[in-house]
Formats: C-alpha cells, sequence, structure tokens
C-alpha cells in the first residue's frame, strides 16, 4: 500500500506540486501523467526514496524497486549488452515477489519494440499482486495497464497549429493526384543493407507511419526522401529513383533527442507552409499534453505525411497506410495500425521478410 500525504515540492521559488495526496492499493496499477516540468520523474524519485519533498510524506509498504527507459543499457558485460530490450528487462524484471514489491516504472516502453511492449502489457496483467506506478507518454500502454491515472499540472498545452501550402489539382479524370514515386530504392551501411527493393507510390492526403523493427532504416528512409526534394534524385540511395510532383512543398523533420529542440522544430512547422510532411520520430522527449496537439493538428492535416514514431496511438489516429520497412522488402497496406497489426497475411509476409 502507498500512501501520499500533503506532499509538496518545490525548486528554488518554484512550485512543483502541492497539497498531493493519493492512497494505492497493493495490487494497483497507476499511471502519473502531466505536462513538461510537472514533477513526474521526481514523484517517482521521492517515492523511491531518492529525493526528499519540501513537505509532506510518502509512506509505501515492501520494497521499492524503479525500471525506466535507460535500464536497456545497464548491462555492462559483452553477452548482456548484446541482449535485446526486453530480454534485459525481463532480466531485470525476474522473480519479483508481488505481494513485496512496488515497482516504479519511468517511460518503460522507450527502446521497446511492439512485442516487447505487449510482454510488458501482459507481465503487470499477470502480476495481479503487484503495485506499479507508471510515468508514460506511451497512451496505448497506460490504456493497457492502469486502472486511473493521477493528474500532476494543468494538463493545458497551447495547440500545434500547421499552415497547408496550396494542394495540388485533381487531375482532369477526377483522381487524387501522385505527389511522390520511389522506384527499387535500395540503400547499405558497412556493407550490409539498411532496406531494399523498395518501392511504391502515394497520391494526396495519404499518411504513412513507416513501422517495423530496422529502426535505423526506417529513419534512413525518410531522410533519402527529404535529400531528394532537396535535388539528389536518388536520396542518397546507392540504387533507385524518387520523384516528387511539381507543386509539392516538403517540410522535413530529423529525430531530435530533447524536449527543447522538438519543440523548436515544431515552431518552424507551425509557422512554416507544407504540403507534405516528413516526420521522424516527432513525439520523441514530448510530454503527453503536446503529444495529444500535435496529434490534434496532423489529424486535420489535408496534404500528405510521411513519418516514423514509437507511439502507437499516435499512429492508430494519424495513419491511414501502414509500411514495415525490412532490410529485404516491404509489407505494405492501406490500413490503420491495428488493422495491420491484427491482419494474419500481414504477420506471415513481415515474419517471411525478417526470416531471410
Amino acid at each position: 500500500m502507498i500512501q501520499i500525504s500533503n506532499l509538496e515540492l518545490k525548486l528554488g521559488r518554484r512550485e512543483i506540486f502541492s497539497k498531493l495526496n493519493a492512497q494505492i492499493a497493493r495490487g494497483e496499477k497507476v499511471g502519473i501523467i502531466g505536462g513538461e516540468g510537472a514533477g513526474k520523474s521526481t514523484l517517482l524519485d521521492i517515492m523511491a526514496g531518492r529525493v526528499p519533498p519540501t513537505s509532506g510524506d510518502v509512506k509505501i509498504s515492501g520494497e521499492v524497486l524503479t525500471v525506466n527507459g535507460s535500464v536497456y543499457a545497464d548491462f555492462s558485460d559483452l553477452r548482456k549488452a548484446e541482449m535485446s530490450a526486453v530480454d534485459k528487462l525481463k532480466r531485470k524484471l525476474r522473480g519479483l515477489h508481488d505481494d513485496e514489491i512496488t515497482l516504479l516504472l519511468d517511460e518503460p516502453t522507450k527502446n521497446l519494440e511492439v512485442d516487447g511492449i505487449e510482454w510488458l502489457i501482459n507481465f503487470l496483467h499477470e502480476h495481479t499482486n503487484l503495485t506499479a506506478i507508471i510515468v508514460s507518454s506511451d497512451r496505448y500502454f497506460l490504456k493497457q495497464t492502469c486502472s486511473r491515472m493521477i493528474q500532476l499540472g494543468s494538463g493545458q498545452v497551447a495547440p500545434v497549429i500547421i499552415n497547408c501550402a496550396e494542394l495540388l489539382p485533381k487531375t482532369p479524370s477526377g483522381a487524387v493526384p501522385i505527389v511522390l514515386e520511389a522506384e527499387n530504392l535500395f540503400k547499405t551501411r558497412d556493407g550490409e543493407p539498411l532496406f531494399k527493393d523498395v518501392s511504391f507510390t502515394l497520391r494526396q492526403g495519404q499518411k504513412v507511419a513507416f513501422v517495423g523493427r530496422n529502426e535505423l532504416g526506417k529513419s534512413k528512409l525518410l531522410k533519402a526522401l527529404a535529400v531528394a526534394f532537396d535535388g539528389d534524385e536518388t536520396g542518397g540511395c546507392l540504387r533507385g529513383q524518387i520523384h516528387f510532383a511539381d507543386g509539392v512543398k516538403v517540410f522535413y523533420m530529423p529525430r531530435v533527442y530533447s524536449g527543447a529542440a522538438v519543440k523548436a522544430e515544431l515552431d518552424k512547422l507551425a509557422f512554416g507552409t507544407a504540403n507534405f510532411l516528413l516526420l521522424d520520430n516527432p513525439t520523441a522527449c514530448l510530454d503527453l499534453p503536446t503529444i495529444e496537439a500535435l496529434e490534434k493538428s496532423l489529424v486535420e492535416f489535408p496534404g500528405t505525411i510521411v513519418f516514423v514514431d514509437e507511439d502507437r496511438a499516435f499512429v492508430e489516429a494519424i495513419a491511414n497506410r501502414i509500411m514495415d520497412i525490412t532490410t529485404q522488402g516491404t509489407v505494405d497496406r492501406i490500413a490503420t495500425y491495428e488493422e495491420f497489426l491484427a491482419n494474419e497475411t500481414v504477420r506471415l509476409q513481415i515474419r517471411d521478410k525478417y526470416k531471410r
């Protein structure tokens, strides 16, 4: 059991939170949500005894174990370093005594692929007496694991506004215009393929998510499209062609690694004009309210989007076409992400690509 009583935290003159009261029963899984700087991770630090509060107290029965996104780098010897992220997580959580442990999870799904996230969800479901306090911006994970949420801060954020440039007109036959054609794209790194046999045609208004285990390949393909728009028709690929239609205006957002950098990129997007967006992990480092605001803006965006992102709920809300980018070609389907994941034919095709 956890009892939080009149908890207050101040950093200098800044009040992070105050008069926080909560009672969490044994076996509950509770999410902690809020905007950037609301004190979510700091609250976990207070619960773990690493940071003293300004006033108030937290009483926890039993042992406290903290797991955060960096757990996957916590193993120093070579054999452990070569383990997958989910195997390292399994090792960290091995042999827990449900009735004695309070598990503090800080962004636990970072660096986990879809299968790893599903394993963690099932782990928490199966350990019914294990108490878990979860800080995460992954709404799918929170929805699947938590019985309730504790909100820190106001949760309010200024909306992300995207001004779309003029769209391409329909063809004389009334068809939606083609905005991008890619043919036989192939790129290697150190002699190994990052992606190959990638061919697709995009029509205006399609919102395509690049998904799958090939993390580096997805981002490199996205960047190849951006480079091609800037004048290199092969996008830096060893083979293949990329052609954008006349009138297409591209905005490319590379992956960045801090909240401030993400918001700087979003400011460029909000004050620019484009009808085709290339976005590499736009939700990385963003808090939940900002992710929701960005999602709403992108859903309403009338142009074309190609993006990579680890947030399953974000992909599900935005994408109407899914492409799994493997080193042996693509699995491409016009569908939502959940439809794509649930399709047996898709699963067999993906399994075959990754076996090669």
